[in-house]
């Protein structure tokens, strides 16, 4: 798993690693998790640590249905368009979605309408990234079984994502800009073109081929191309042949059955004494 879909893997070992950590040693654990909170002060000073190191935490609950969350969501849109493309899809999606949050919050905080307090909260977690996956892998022309399975998943966790919303929530705006993200990246024609390619065998060929099987008998000759013939033309061609067959032959002259029919044989039939 880990060669077929490396982004896939290092996310579940990201997800189960910072579990662990949170379980041996909680405070170290919260320490981390104020450190790469993506607000945007620490968004100005460091923000790709911030952004990376942000993902792997989760605040509340078990991280069970994360881990098949980004099993689903991430190795779905890996095994489909690859590896670099669910990277940039997943990776900006959750980047986009924070900077639009943590924009919008900013600008209300600039307005008066919320105390400068709400730029400090803790704002953690991989959900911007495993919902634009998600978004993004119901969108393209994905396989039947897997584009339901998403499209189920979607219609459950989508509402529950997006709650708040309408109030101004942090979470429920990242969290539709990451769905909404996740969907147009899902009518780039290069990710659609990648989706539509056939299917990888586990040992890297294509299971659906477009190409005819060559030859393995002699694989460094090259065919000879055939003449093309009308049907009419094919049912004279052994007429022909016997044709050509003949006229290359001279024919033995009347009444000398004894006289060979070629000039070679006709030479050596002449006595000795008489070549010079």
């Amino acid at each position: 798993m880990p060669r077929r879909f490396p982004v896939t893997g290092v996310l579940l070992a990201v997800l189960i690693a910072a579990r662990v950590l949170r379980a041996a040693d909680p405070d170290l654990a919260l320490r981390w998790q104020w450190a790469t909170s993506t607000t945007l002060h620490q968004m100005l000073r460091h923000p790709l640590g911030v952004l990376l190191g942000s993902i792997p935490w989760v605040a509340d609950g078990p991280v069970a249905p994360w881990l098949a969350f980004a099993a689903l969501a991430v190795g779905g849109l890996e095994a489909t368009v690859g590896s670099v493309a669910v990277l940039a899809v997943a990776f900006g999606g959750h980047t986009a979605a924070t900077l639009i949050s943590e924009g919008i919050l900013g600008l209300r905080v600039e307005a008066g309408g919320l105390p400068s307090s709400a730029l400090h909260v803790l704002d953690v977690g991989p959900s911007y990234a495993l919902g634009g996956a998600l978004a993004a892998l119901v969108a393209l022309p994905t396989p039947r079984r897997l584009r339901t399975v998403a499209g189920m998943t979607l219609a459950v966790v989508g509402p529950v994502m997006m709650y708040g919303v309408t109030d101004g929530d942090l979470d429920g705006i990242g969290h539709t800009a990451a769905l909404a993200l996740g969907g147009l990246a899902g009518t780039i024609p290069a990710l659609r073109r990648r989706a539509a390619r056939p299917a990888l065998s586990p040992s890297g060929h294509s299971v659906h081929s477009a190409r005819p099987a060559r030859s393995l008998a002699m694989p460094w000759r090259t065919p000879r191309p055939r003449l093309a013939y009308a049907p009419t033309e094919r049912t004279t061609m052994p007429a022909r042949w016997a044709m050509r067959v003949r006229r290359g032959r001279p024919r033995a002259s009347a009444g000398t059955a004894d006289v060979a029919a070629h000039p070679r044989q006709v030479w050596w039939s002449i006595p000795r004494g008489l070549h010079h």
